[in-house]
């Protein structure tokens, strides 16, 4: 007799026992019976939840192997969930309770697991793993099974050795404990995201190289939750055994806050008593140079120029400015963390009472810090000039190793300049890989494989992600500056729909919805396979839009610079978990090569003509570079049209939104945001030849146009009463100007104010009038039966109008 305990992927939080024959060489797999015992310490006793009893679930034999396919479809319903916060213990005797309650079960061989592996039959026991790998329950030691009362005889898992070409989950260090050295690397407790095991007492000792701090992210962490932390918990510590130093102390799910060590070590232990068995933790480490905390840079307009000062005997104090030469400078901006160049300064101290630390420096350039040069700290200087400097900070890990760094670590970088708006943020370099070019790698917290939510709709489960230590505008100044960009992305589904008819889709660092995955072009509703024509079943778009009963996967690397990285990932039709299952996994962005400069004109129309053809976002400034209003971000369309690039503006509302319920002409306003200034805009139509913005209204009795209930604003500020496919200030909507509106003398068709559901649609294209600034509407007090969406589209504006451009320089 054993216990098996059902965590993931399909009953999280419950307990589920099944019967098994302790001393037989095969292992079970149940075929009728679950039994859900739900204990509670507070009460000292056990309850029995209930028997959930399923007389016959074999129904279709395959090959003379029962199937539990009927079972499949069936909820398992009446199962109690298990309060984290509550302590539990079952004895050796509750378990045999609960085992010969579950009459039926019996012994299934490897073969048969195999079998039920591939026949999706998860439920029935078939060994089937998180990762896609094939287990079997492994018997405890026979003393286990003394008749003895124990804390908890539950059944451990062991893969099947010839299942093992069935990938895994991860490929970090999975022991109970051992020491990494190294910068960079990751591990996780043993059997992760299985659970780990009772009464367990593992540590791990992390050491990063002389001169370098020990970062750790947890990128999972399931643990039994305690105010306290009394029962499952992790310690992290700053240091080894012999000075340990309490970072804190963690259990349950919520994910730690970014740890740092103060030294080169770092040190982690996990304990685990006897009652609960959950996850564990996944987690990374990196490195991250020391910055000394007795040099600072003081006076300077930045963080990475002024006046160096040492603290000596507890005071700060500058250094004389002899022998002050570019090698002592380097190794200060070294020994503050920045690896790019350093330029030496001087400063003249106006007062007689600046105190001095160093009267005497000189380095040969190569020391870690600047108490590895030969200097004196007695003396005085010979004059007020002090020493000072200015630390280089380059744009990426690529001008980094152009720069002569060949050492990988992390690396302060500052893609868009100093004297721009985006702060510097610090990097992993990896310098051995490509040898041309540095790699520069940025980590967020969804990298380790994670299930899919059970939901139904289409995007119904969306995964933000967060980036660690850079915003998406800093990333965006990264992709700027590179010449080539990636993103590992993996969807490994069953039984679900994707690309087709858009249940799932990928969201770039600008918020677009994108439809496609992997190496596809990007919005082609397809993935890598549907780019090959490789797909299973002879399908054109992915592997996971198949919908049958098959383990697929869709997996590929993301290359559009202009999108990247992605901000978050949706999915849905996962909501039956018995058969529809679905795991993602998004890798680090990964940059490398020095990108082209790009110049900054007035439109891409004008960039198309400078030779710039490739689709993607661009930086352009209407009204003159460095004249008015600060460039800003468009897309760029340089292939729909063959003569000209076009350019796109978005905006805030360009989904279809209802019009909130209210009475009166205009009561319902909805502004646009652009990004930009709307008279930056309105250069921007000046200079193209042509622009347009698509409108559409969704009504059913309401007044509009016609009946002055309903206008939009323009640029500037004026109500405008006409629609799109009207002329301006015509009061018409396109069926007005065609003749085409329903009902007698109507310019628009929502003006009918009857209880048809119908449709005012068109471009606007006046350019002194456009963009939209915003939309008025109104007489939809009384829902369902007055209704109303609106709909507005981008600005896209195309071609040149040479004088106008000449006309705004």
């Amino acid at each position: 007799m054993a216990v098996f305990r059902i965590y993931r992927p399909f009953l999280r939080g419950f307990t589920v026992f099944r019967h098994q024959d302790p001393f037989s060489p095969k292992y079970a797999c149940p075929r009728n019976i679950q039994a859900a015992v739900y204990f509670s310490a507070a009460k000292a006793m056990w309850v029995w939840a209930l028997l959930l009893v399923v007389p016959s679930l074999f129904l279709s034999p395959v090959n003379g192997i029962p199937s539990c396919r009927d079972y499949l479809k069936r909820r398992v319903e009446g199962v109690f969930h298990y309060d984290r916060h509550t302590r539990y213990q079952l004895t050796f005797d509750d378990a045999l309770m609960s085992c010969k309650l579950d009459f039926g079960a019996e012994m299934a061989n490897r073969d048969q697991l195999l079998l039920a592996y591939t026949s999706g039959l998860e439920e029935c026991r078939a060994g089937w793993l998180i990762s896609g790998e094939v287990a079997y329950p492994r018997k405890l030691k026979p003393t286990a099974y003394t008749g003895k009362p124990l804390a908890s005889p539950v059944i451990k898992m062991e893969v099947t050795p010839s299942f093992q070409q069935l990938s895994s989950l991860h490929e970090p260090l999975d022991t109970c404990g051992g020491v990494l050295r190294g910068k960079a690397g990751q591990f996780q407790s043993p059997g992760f995201p299985l659970s780990y095991q009772s009464d367990m007492k593992c540590k791990w000792v992390i050491e990063s190289p002389v001169g370098h701090r020990v970062v750790l992210d947890f990128l999972k962490l399931v643990l039994e939750e305690h105010r306290t932390c009394q029962y499952d918990y992790v310690l992290v510590y700053d240091g080894t055994d012999d000075k340990l130093q309490e970072i804190g102390r963690f259990c349950g799910s919520q994910l730690t806050p970014q740890l740092r060590s103060t030294s080169n070590v770092m040190t982690l232990v996990m304990r685990t008593d006897s009652s609960l068995e959950l996850d564990g933790f996944f987690a990374n480490f990196s490195s991250l140079k020391s910055t000394s905390e007795s040099i600072r840079l003081v006076g300077g307009r930045n963080l990475l120029e002024g006046l160096v000062e040492i603290k000596h005997r507890g005071i700060w104090g500058g250094i004389c400015l002899k022998h002050w030469e570019q090698e002592e400078a380097q190794v200060v901006c070294r020994q503050l963390g920045y690896a790019g160049s350093a330029i030496a300064t001087r400063r003249i101290s106006r007062n007689s009472d600046d105190r001095v630390s160093v009267s005497y420096v000189k380095c040969t350039g190569h020391e870690s810090t600047l108490e590895h040069c030969n200097l004196t700290h007695s003396g005085r200087c010979g004059t007020q000039e002090r020493a000072g400097l200015i630390c280089q900070v380059l744009n990426s890990c690529a001008a980094l190793k152009s720069a002569g760094v060949l050492e990988s670590g992390v690396y302060t970088i500052d893609p868009d300049g100093l004297d721009h708006g985006e702060e510097p943020f610090p990097v992993e370099c990896d310098m051995q890989s490509e040898q041309a070019t540095g790699i520069t790698i940025v980590g967020h917290n969804a990298e380790a494989q994670e299930r899919v939510s059970p939901c139904e709709n289409a995007g119904c489960y969306t995964r933000n992600i967060t980036y660690k230590d850079a915003s998406l505008d800093q990333l965006r100044a990264l992709t700027a500056v590179s010449e080539y960009c990636e993103q590992f992305v993996k969807l490994k589904c069953r039984h679900t729909r994707f690309l087709k008819d858009q249940w799932g889709w990928w969201v770039s660092r600008d918020g677009q919805k994108v439809n496609s995955w992997g190496e596809a072009s990007t919005n082609s509703e397809k993935c890598t396979c549907g780019e090959k024509g490789t797909c299973a079943l002879g399908l054109q778009t992915c592997n996971c839009d198949a919908n049958d009963g098959v383990w697929r996967k869709d997996e590929g690397l993301l290359t559009d610079k202009s999108m990247l990285p992605v901000q978050a990932i949706s999915f849905g039709d996962t909501l039956d978990v018995l058969v529809e299952m679905a795991f993602h996994s998004i890798g680090k962005l990964r940059c490398w090569g020095n990108g082209k400069k790009l110049p900054i004109l007035q439109s891409c129309a004008a960039l198309k003509d400078a030779g710039y053809t490739e689709s993607g976002f661009y930086s352009i400034d209407p009204d003159g570079n460095g004249q008015g209003f600060s460039e800003f971000e468009a897309y760029c369309d340089m292939t729909s049209d063959p003569t000209t690039g076009i350019t796109e503006v978005s905006h805030n509302s360009e989904n279809r939104i209802r019009v909130t319920p209210c009475e009166e002409a205009g009561c319902y306003h909805r502004e646009l945001q652009y990004g930009t200034e709307l008279a930056q805009l309105n250069a921007l139509t000046t200079v193209s030849e042509t622009c347009e913005q698509y409108v559409r209204l969704d009504c059913r009795h309401i007044r509009f146009i016609q009946s002055e209930w309903g206008w939009w604003i323009s640029w500037n500020g004026e109500k405008m009463f006409y629609w799109g496919g009207a002329d301006a200030n015509s009061r018409s909507c396109a069926c007005g100007i065609t003749g085409s509106c329903a009902g007698s003398g109507k310019l628009c068709n929502c003006d009918n104010n009857d209880h048809i559901w119908r449709i005012d649609d068109g471009y606007l294209r006046d350019k002194q009038a456009l963009p939209v600034k915003a939309v008025h509407l109104g007489d939809t007090q009384d829902p369902p039966l007055e209704m109303a969406y609106h709909t507005i589209g981008k600005l896209r504006c195309r071609g040149r109008d040479s004088i106008r451009e000449n006309h705004l320089y």
